[in-house]
């Protein structure tokens, strides 16, 4: 921990006490699965939580400071990715029609916006199996989030139905939580089930207030759906390589095309993304096919015996990662086939 950290402690109203199985007891906040914002004003920890909680999907070593922090397994951070490629994407509930674009049933770009992009990530972590999707608005598309009253009222001709007026239905449908910050706007407390104020470091529950105070409506929007996708391959595909956080894809005539798992933050060293490199030339070399889901259970099980399995010769210099992360990279690579 940093020098004069603030020790972390809970709200009485979020407040649970945990058995180890050294049968030793620790109290601290749970939040259950649900519409949870966490606001405040700017550097009071805000950012710092939500870290925390992305970086509870892994064990942390002693003297870290977030050894009790632990998030469910299926945890990702969505945000605007402007540029990302985008491979047959239902984003529908989320964007009905673009401009010269038409439906949005089977989205795909090759450049696309904060929103889309966005609008793609959230559907793709769904179709994956997420469990809990964290955003932070500043690096959001804000349009996709969310719209106050007085906007929605003046601009009529909108394809974009924001998150928060369907984030109910979406919790109801697909049973995953969303943890997200909000500081900027007022809208998305409407849809929260609990409201966390963070200040000076320190997490307050401010539900009770927000409820009592909030006179703000909105209009309430139905969840869509997502539709299942297969993987089918990757066209041209010759070889992938690891350089630092970038995953490399080299295609026949000599293309070459980078995906950056720093935008990933379920990625938190090299390793993991040689890993990821190894994984994708075995799927390739024994022509995996399937629903996302079955790529990402057959990947779990194969690093589940062993490095050996993906890698002959097996490096040194590998690190455990989970199949949601190589679809990620795969959502992401130019020429990945998904029908």
């Amino acid at each position: 921990p940093m020098e004069n950290a603030v020790p972390f402690k809970s709200p009485r109203t979020f407040e649970v006490e945990v058995k180890l199985p050294s049968g030793r007891k620790v109290k601290g906040m749970a939040l259950p699965r649900s519409v949870a914002i966490i606001t405040g004003g700017g550097y009071h920890g805000k950012t710092t939580l939500l870290k925390a909680i992305q970086d509870g999907i892994y064990n942390h070593v002693v003297g870290d400071g977030r050894e009790y922090v632990v998030s469910r397994k299926n945890t990702v951070y969505v945000k605007a990715e402007d540029g990302r490629v985008v491979n047959n994407v239902n984003i529908s509930s989320f964007i009905a029609e673009l401009p010269r674009y038409g439906k949005t049933e089977n989205f795909s770009s090759l450049n696309s916006s904060g929103s889309t992009s966005m609008a793609a990530s959230i559907a793709e972590a769904l179709e994956a199996g997420a469990e809990t999707i964290l955003f932070d608005e500043d690096t959001s598309a804000t349009n996709l989030l969310y719209k106050d009253e007085l906007i929605a009222k003046i601009v009529r001709k909108e394809p974009i139905r924001p998150l928060m007026n369907q984030i109910k239905d979406v919790v109801k449908k697909t049973n995953v939580g969303f943890v997200g910050i909000v500081s900027a706007s007022s809208a998305p407390l409407v849809a929260a089930d609990y409201v966390v104020l963070m200040e000076n470091y320190a997490p307050k529950d401010v539900t009770s207030i927000v409820r009592e105070n909030f006179k703000m409506k909105t209009e309430t929007l139905d969840f869509k759906g997502i539709r299942k996708r297969r993987f089918a391959g990757i066209k041209g595909f010759r070889k992938a390589k690891a350089r630092n956080y970038k995953i490399i894809v080299h295609y026949s005539g000599g293309l070459k095309f980078e995906v950056d798992l720093k935008n990933n933050p379920r990625i938190v060293e090299k390793a993991q993304v040689k890993t990821v490199a190894h994984i994708i030339n075995m799927l390739i070399k024994n022509n995996v096919h399937g629903e996302v889901t079955d790529v990402i259970r057959y990947v779990n099980e194969k690093l589940s015996k062993g490095f050996s399995e993906i890698a002959k010769p097996t490096p040194p210099d590998l690190a455990v990662v989970e199949g949601f992360d190589v679809i990620w990279v795969l959502n992401r690579l130019y020429g990945a086939v998904f029908n």
